[in-house]
C-alpha cells in the first residue's frame, strides 16, 4: 500500500513537471515564431496586387493584427480546446491536417520501431550469450555500421538496389499513382511501405542492438544470475526470465526517445521517399512561413515527446521496485 501511494504521488509530480516543461515550450516556440517575421508578407510577395484593406482582413482572420500576449492567450486557449488554427497557406484546419498527415508518419514509423525492437532483443541475446565469438564480433561491427551510416545515405542505397536496379519495390509516394497492385488500395500501400520502414528499422536495430548487447553482458555478470544458474535453472530461463527483464532497463529510456520522436525525426525518411507524412509537411510549413501549422505540428511533436518521457519513467518504477521514489 505504502509503495502505490508512492508510486501515485511520483506520477502527479511528474505530471506537474510535464505540464511545466509544455508551458514552457510553447512560450518559446511562439517567441522564436513571432521573431522570425510577418506571412503575410509571403502572401503580399505572390500576389503583390492584393489591398491594404485585404491585408488587413486577413490579419484579424489569423489573430495576427493583435498584441503577442493576447495571440499568445488567444492560440493557447484554442489548442487546449483541440483547436489548432487554420494554416496560412493551405487554408485548412490545423488540427485535420496534422490527423491526415500524422497517421501516413505513423504507418511506417510504428512498423519500423517495432520491427527493430524484435530483431534486436534477438541480436543481443545471440551476441551477449557468445561473448568475444566470431557471432558476437559479427552482431557488433554490424550493429556500429549499421549505426554509423547516415540514415539517408541508407535510404538513397534501399532505392538504387531494390527500385532502380531490381526493380521490385517502389521509390516514393505511399500509393501508386496509375494502378494498384494486385487492385487492392491495401495490399499497394502495404508495398510501398516496405522501403521506408526497412530503412527506419535498420538504423534503430543497430542502436538498440549496441545498447541492448551492452546491458545484457552486464547483467549477465552479476551474482544473482550466478545463483540462479546453480540452483539448476535452464540457460534459456536465466537468460530471457531474469537477465534480458533487467538489461532492459538502460534501453527504455532510449525507446521513450524514440517514440516520443517519431514525428520529429520523419522529415528525413519522408524526404528521402517522397512519403506524404507530418515531415513533409513540416518542411514545407517552415518554408513558407505558416505560423499555425508550425506552431501546432511542433507542440504536437513536443507533447509526444513528453509523454513518452512520462510513460518511461512510469515504466522504470513497474519494472524495478528497486527505484526509490523520494
Amino acid at each position: 500500500m505504502r509503495r502505490l501511494m508512492g508510486t501515485l504521488r511520483y506520477i502527479l509530480r511528474r505530471l506537474f513537471f510535464c505540464a511545466c516543461l509544455v508551458v514552457g515550450v510553447s512560450l518559446i516556440l511562439f517567441a522564436l515564431i513571432n521573431a522570425i517575421g510577418n506571412p503575410i508578407e509571403i502572401l503580399l510577395a505572390e500576389r503583390p496586387g492584393m489591398t491594404d484593406e485585404i491585408v488587413a482582413e486577413i490579419s484579424r482572420y489569423y489573430g495576427l493584427d493583435g498584441s503577442v500576449t493576447d495571440r499568445y492567450l488567444t492560440w493557447a486557449g484554442a489548442m487546449l480546446q483541440g483547436d489548432f488554427g487554420t494554416s496560412i497557406i493551405y487554408n485548412q484546419p490545423v488540427g485535420g491536417m496534422l490527423v491526415t498527415f500524422g497517421l501516413e508518419t505513423l504507418k511506417i514509423q510504428v512498423p519500423g520501431i517495432l520491427i527493430a525492437l524484435l530483431a534486436s532483443v534477438g541480436a543481443s541475446v545471440l551476441a551477449a550469450t557468445r561473448q568475444y565469438s566470431r557471432v558476437d564480433f559479427g552482431v557488433i561491427s554490424a550493429a556500429m555500421l549499421g549505426h554509423s551510416l547516415p540514415g539517408f545515405f541508407v535510404g538513397i542505397l534501399l532505392i538504387l538496389v531494390f527500385a532502380y536496379w531490381l526493380g521490385i519495390l517502389p521509390s516514393y509516394g505511399a500509393y501508386s499513382t496509375r494502378s494498384m497492385l494486385m487492385d487492392s488500395e491495401i495490399i499497394d500501400g502495404l508495398w510501398h511501405m516496405v522501403l521506408p520502414v526497412s530503412m527506419l528499422a535498420f538504423f534503430n536495430t543497430a542502436t538498440l542492438t549496441l545498447l541492448l548487447r551492452a546491458s545484457l553482458v552486464d547483467t549477465l555478470r552479476q551474482d544473482y544470475i550466478t545463483a540462479a544458474r546453480a540452483a539448476g535453472l535452464p540457460e534459456r530461463r536465466v537468460v530471457l526470465g531474469h537477465a534480458l527483464r533487467n538489461a532492459f532497463i538502460p534501453v527504455l529510456t532510449y525507446l521513450g526517445i524514440l517514440f516520443g520522436l517519431m514525428l520529429g525525426t520523419a522529415p528525413v525518411t519522408e524526404t528521402v521517399f517522397t512519403w506524404p507524412g507530418l515531415g513533409a509537411l513540416y518542411i514545407m510549413a517552415i518554408q513558407q512561413l505558416d505560423y499555425p501549422l508550425i506552431m501546432g505540428t511542433t507542440m504536437v511533436i513536443t507533447v509526444m515527446l513528453v509523454a513518452a518521457t512520462l510513460l518511461t519513467d512510469i515504466a522504470y518504477v513497474l519494472i524495478d521496485p528497486r527505484i526509490r521514489l523520494g
